[in-house]
């Protein structure tokens, strides 16, 4: 990553994202039932909040990561956690797959 700020742009782009999709799905259906989308939502944010968190505060990092490593893997876990949620969405669009 280039900087802590692109970084947080990032984050915030990528989550809102996941989180735009998963209210697209709940207007476009039917069902009443919404808290598994919801419950997609609210850990997104939390994931958000908690990365923004380790950007903010990079002292926190143990001793043997270079600055580089420590973004590097925030980025990581982002990319990993998000991709989980939305396998998870998709399961809810199409169960049968």
């Amino acid at each position: 990553m280039a900087s802590r700020q692109r970084l947080k742009k990032e984050i915030d782009y990528v989550v809102s994202d996941l989180i735009l999709d998963c209210f697209t799905f709940i207007n476009m259906r039917a069902k009443t039932e919404n808290e598994d989308v919801l419950q997609i939502v609210q850990e997104s944010l939390n994931l958000r909040g908690d990365l923004l968190n380790q950007v903010n505060h990079p002292e926190n990092k143990t001793e043997t990561q270079t600055v580089k490593n420590y973004f590097d893997n925030i980025a990581k876990v982002l990319i990993y956690n998000v991709d989980e949620r939305y396998i998870k969405l998709g399961k809810l669009i199409n169960p049968d797959a």
